[in-house]
């Protein structure tokens, strides 16, 4: 018991209860306390078993420093490929916005033209309709000139006709005068009968055809 005692009081407490609250094992925390204490009365072998602890735990906690170097390396290239891939996202996501707004443009451009398009066929209808009109207003006056003119020419080659006539009559009268004449101057009753029988087949004739420039004068001022 007291040799324990002994052993127990040549180690460093402090340095063994810190080395034992950062991890360190017993028996390393133990041996690294004991020689720590040796170095107060100058011992070499003390000197060089905490050199050598010391040592080995510089090259701990180099090897640790790397590792988590590493670590935040790695998590660095993460995050960089995340965020790089976050922005091939967000492009992608702008490209498809762009483009869903260039159809929904398109689609309103077109109905709008569909609705201008709808809009002028009434317009185009009237517009129709009313050179329809004109041109018929003016087929209309034209038959209507054409008609009169032909009405005018009618009733003047009517007038012609009676004014032709009225000549003829003459005619006759005076080959009936000139038919009397010569029955007064043959004295024969045969010679007078014929050229009674002639002159009355003349004025007959005459008569027909004043009655049809007659009939054919009026048909053409009813008709106009």
């Amino acid at each position: 018991m007291a040799k324990s005692k002994s052993k127990n009081s040549k180690r460093d407490k402090d340095l063994y209860t810190q080395l034992r609250s950062k991890g360190v094992r017993k028996g390393a925390a133990d041996q690294i306390s004991k020689a720590a204490s040796g170095l107060d009365s100058g011992k070499k072998k003390a000197e060089r078993s905490v050199s050598k602890a010391a040592d080995d735990l510089k090259s701990l906690a180099g090897e640790l420093e790397s590792r988590l170097n590493q670590a935040r390396g790695k998590a660095a290239s993460k995050t960089a490929a995340a965020t790089k891939s976050d922005r091939s996202a967000a492009g992608k996501k702008a490209a498809a916005t762009r483009k869903r707004a260039a159809s929904k443009r398109s689609a309103t451009a077109k109905k709008a033209a569909a609705s201008r398009k709808t809009a002028s066929r009434p317009k185009r209808a009237a517009a129709s309709a009313r050179s329809t009109a004109t041109k018929a207003g003016a087929s209309a006056r034209s038959t209507a000139t054409k008609t009169r003119a032909t009405a005018g020419s009618t009733a003047r080659k009517a007038s012609s006709t009676r004014a032709g006539s009225g000549t003829k009559a003459n005619r006759s009268s005076a080959a009936a005068k000139k038919a009397a004449a010569t029955r007064t101057g043959s004295g024969t009753k045969a010679n007078r009968s014929a050229t009674a029988k002639k002159a009355a087949a003349t004025r007959k004739r005459n008569a027909a055809k004043r009655s049809a420039a007659a009939k054919k004068a009026a048909s053409t001022r009813a008709s106009s």
